[in-house]
């Protein structure tokens, strides 16, 4: 019995010893980022900086945190920030974000309140910490800017998770319901007024494949950033007052950073569809009216249409029709 004592004992006392050092791992860990992102060139501060929540946690509360990146002309600030970990899993995070944040862009300043925005991620236990899920979910959001306009949405979901069966390929899924954009935003996209103020819900399920590896070395500021070799789009549905907009697809991405392949578009609201990519930029008003008749040539019988958005080198196209440019995701 008294073997068995000093046995319980003797693990009790290691284990504190090792919660102990972790905590004062994690704090010296985040210390050292911190000077890090100072020394390239960010403009970090806070108040204070604890670590709590012994035996089987690593509670760290970052207070007072104001983050700009230097000559990039925005701020974020928060009166707090905690991030949690398992003191025996320490390789997984979650991070709390408070109800109400700041951000400054340029000169304006949109104040973000929120309900339960938390972020979790996780890193592979080797020696690259290679990148393995993220998942950020808020309630009810509202962004009010001091220029007079505002943003709500009643609730969003975003994931970005390592696909094990491919190389350097991940997946991306993002779903927000209820969002209610600025009147102006409204009413650029939808003259008419008819779809609405409330987007109903807007889901985009794709995979994104980089030409590395997602893991420390990305920043670690030594070698080059990785860069997006190929898009697939799943599933990617609108709904909107009474229009609803699904499309799927991909592309490849070339070392130039121009793509090569096409989403669908389909849609029964046809004509609502063109109106919005018309007023997205993605058509050229001038073509406006060609496409239209295409379209509605393409759609006898008042069935639903499908329009293929197709990319080949560095053009856009609406079928054969030529819309413009495409983008280029990087230069």
């Amino acid at each position: 019995m008294r073997r068995l004592t000093f046995l319980v004992l003797f693990i009790a006392a290691a284990y504190s010893a090792y919660w102990f050092i972790g905590s004062r791992a994690v704090e010296n860990g985040t210390d050292s980022m911190i000077a890090q992102a100072r020394s390239d060139g960010w403009d970090l501060s806070y108040t204070t900086l604890n670590t709590t929540g012994f035996p089987s946690r690593f509670d760290t509360t970052v207070t007072d945190l104001s983050v700009s990146p230097l000559g990039e002309g925005w701020q974020w600030s928060a009166p707090f920030l905690q991030v949690f970990a398992l003191s025996y899993q320490p390789n997984r995070l979650i991070a709390a974000f408070p109800n109400e944040q700041s951000v400054r862009i340029g000169g304006q300043v949109i104040d973000v309140e929120s309900d339960s925005l938390r972020a979790s991620a996780g890193v592979s236990a080797n020696s690259a910490l290679s990148f393995d899920d993220a998942t950020v979910e808020v309630g009810a959001l509202t962004a009010q800017s001091d220029f007079g306009w505002a943003v709500t949405l009643d609730r969003a979901l975003g994931a970005f998770r390592t696909q094990p069966a491919a190389e350097n390929r991940y997946d991306a899924y993002f779903e927000i319901d209820g969002i209610t954009l600025p009147a102006d935003v409204a009413r650029q996209i939808d003259p008419s007024g008819t779809l609405g103020p409330v987007i109903t819900n807007t889901v985009l399920d794709s995979a994104i494949t980089f030409d590395q590896p997602l893991d420390r070395h990305v920043f670690d500021g030594v070698g080059a950033l990785p860069l997006a070799k190929n898009f697939t789009l799943r599933n990617f549905t609108l709904h909107w007052g009474q229009v609803t907009v699904r499309a799927q697809g991909g592309f490849d991405i070339d070392a130039q950073g121009i793509p090569d392949g096409r989403i669908t578009f389909r849609s029964e609201q046809w004509r609502e569809m063109i109106e919005m990519m018309v007023a997205a930029g993605v058509i050229d008003p001038s073509i406006e009216p060609t496409v239209m008749n295409i379209a509605s040539a393409m759609a006898l019988g008042g069935g639903a249409l499908e329009l293929p958005l197709v990319f080949k080198g560095g053009a856009m196209s609406i079928g054969p029709l030529p819309i413009g440019p495409a983008p280029r995701f990087w230069q």
